[in-house]
């Protein structure tokens, strides 16, 4: 392909049906109920022609961008085009970003695909580990920001920047038209904060700089996200002359500068404030703007639910991306702390829908058998029936490797114990050695160092912890929790076990289809619902069966 062909295909490509369906996807995405989204759909075919029309003709301007003030995290004036605005803007991006992503530097980590915020934070975590030597030496770090940056980003460069990849006249003169639709104090400058082209024009604008910091300076710790970026040394000295020649880079180059209060060199034992974690060298805390922040939010809500105008569903909704955001961190206590509040402020008062919770526990193993596999499936009947691994093979005329995998396989998906194939003593012996459950046999045969253990057994205990991790149905978690730990601890306590088991019902009827893990499961049982009565000590604690069979022996004596 030619040239001159390349060129065309650029600008043709943006303007295919396809991609303008594409774009339109994930316009809406996370958007599906808002009014304008709804509207677009109802007359879809035509919309998206529309657009296409448009765009082919070069009739296509883009209308007045909507202005509004955000006072969270700090005050900053949003601009918000229309939804078929933004359709265009994820169409451009569907055909250019690939151009640009692929020669930008890894340590880019904002508004990419497989980046984000806490992949820079393990980034920053790992550089600060080779810095310091693992903590043994002194280890600073600059921090700086670009003063003002999306209202001074300079037109002119950026569409040069633009014009190395993208020969294209006609997608240069779409691009600038979407640029000319923010209007500035400075004509010639600035980019609407919200629009998806300015989140991709940005990375593009001071790509600039990342590839003078790279292969200029040769500056080997530095991560940038947005405007934000950090370098990481054992010299200040070496960060002083660091930040001399950026600023005057971004001032010639790129005609930015550094925000003088914001760009600082500080040790970090000081703890360095980036992307809303303060980062120390043995731990990572949350900013205490962001928690209070959190905290008027959460008095807000906490005000609206006593009025009833949210529930509590939707109030944990809320909360989700928040406590999601905070386990990053070492804030343990601060989560206990939340959920005891979260517990008490908002409690689960639901009348029990599921009127049969047997009925519903018995629809969930008829539709685990059905979707097994027959082989192991008949497998399972003849080991039911007592017959050997070796006899299955025979019968079956199948190798004992093969029957050893269907065992394995009803073992990962529950279908049947561990404890019922191997020893106890084999069991315990391999389980031991085993760190994760992606360690590989070889590794786990290497680390037991006993000929006597073969492969196939190894993957049977493999395969049972891989089960202890998988996703299950709530009600097959709580049958567990209440086995192992409830009957256990209130066996003789009658009033409270069925108290409980009115709860436990009532969680099953407004989750009937919820699946998670069992760590999932304990750190909701424990931390996020109120059925336990127990103190947060002893509900976590766990009884183990000999302990109990003591315990059920001495209160027959005492009877």
């Amino acid at each position: 392909m030619s040239q001159k062909q390349a060129e065309i295909t650029t600008f043709d490509q943006i303007c295919t049906y396809d991609n303008i369906r594409l774009a339109y996807e994930r316009a809406r995405k996370r958007k599906t109920k808002k009014t304008y989204v709804i509207e677009f759909e109802q007359n879809l075919d035509q919309n998206i022609r529309e657009l296409q029309k448009e765009l082919i003709t070069e009739t296509y301007f883009p209308k007045p961008l909507k202005i509004f003030i955000i006072r969270e995290p700090k005050t900053r004036k949003i601009s918000k085009s229309e939804f078929r605005d933004r359709v265009i803007h994820h169409a451009i991006c569907n055909i250019i970003e690939e151009k640009f992503d692929k020669a930008f530097i890894h340590d880019s980590y904002a508004n990419r695909i497989g980046k984000g915020t806490l992949k820079a934070i393990k980034r920053f975590d790992e550089f600060k580990r080779k810095v310091s030597k693992n903590n043994t030496i002194d280890c600073y770090f600059l921090k700086a920001d670009i003063k003002h940056y999306f209202e001074t980003v300079n037109h002119n460069i950026l569409i040069k920047i633009l014009e190395d990849k993208i020969k294209d006249e006609k997608t240069i003169r779409l691009i600038k038209i979407i640029l000319s639709n923010h209007k500035s104090e400075h004509e010639g400058k600035g980019m609407p904060l919200g629009n998806l082209t300015s989140q991709f024009f940005a990375n593009v604008y001071l790509d600039k700089l990342d590839q003078y910091v790279k292969h200029e300076l040769k500056i080997k710790y530095y991560i940038r996200y947005v405007d934000d970026f950090i370098i990481l040394d054992h010299s200040i000295d070496i960060l002083q002359e660091y930040k001399r020649k950026i600023n005057h880079f971004l001032n010639e180059e790129l005609k930015l500068e550094l925000h003088p209060d914001k760009s600082k060199i500080l040790p970090i034992e000081r703890g360095a404030n980036f992307l809303g974690f303060r980062i120390f060298n043995h731990h990572r805390l949350i900013r205490r703007k962001n928690l209070k922040k959190f905290q008027r939010k959460y008095s807000k809500i906490k005000t609206a639910h006593k009025k009833g105008l949210v529930s509590r569903e939707k109030i944990i909704e809320k909360f989700e991306g928040w406590l999601t955001y905070i386990n990053h961190a070492d804030t343990y206590k601060y989560r206990r702390h939340l959920a005891r509040n979260l517990n008490q402020d908002f409690p689960l008062e639901c009348e029990i829908k599921l009127a049969n919770i047997k009925k519903h526990e018995n629809e969930i193993k008829r539709t685990d058998t059905l979707n097994f596999q027959y082989s192991p499936q008949k497998t399972l009947r003849l080991f039911n029936n007592k017959l050997t691994i070796k006899q299955i093979a025979e019968k079956r005329r199948i190798k004992e490797s093969t029957v050893y995998e269907h065992l394995t396989k009803l073992i990962e998906y529950n279908q049947y114990s561990v404890w019922k194939v191997l020893q106890k003593e084999k069991i315990i012996k391999i389980s031991r050695q085993i760190i994760t459950e992606n360690d590989s046999l070889k590794e786990i045969k290497q680390r037991i160092n006993d000929n006597n253990l073969t492969y196939n057994e190894i993957n049977l205990v493999l395969a049972s912890i891989k089960a202890r991790n998988k996703k299950k149905n709530i009600l097959f978690h709580i049958k567990w929790y209440k086995n192992n730990y409830c009957r256990r601890k209130c066996f003789f306590d009658q009033k409270q076990m069925l108290a409980c088991e009115a709860k436990f019902n009532q969680l099953i009827s407004n989750n009937p289809q919820l699946n998670i893990t069992r760590k999932e499961f304990l750190d909701l049982f424990n931390h996020h619902i109120k059925i336990c009565t127990l103190s947060d000590k002893k509900k976590e604690e766990y009884v183990p069966w000999a302990e109990f069979k003591v315990r059920l022996a001495l209160n027959k004596k005492t009877r």
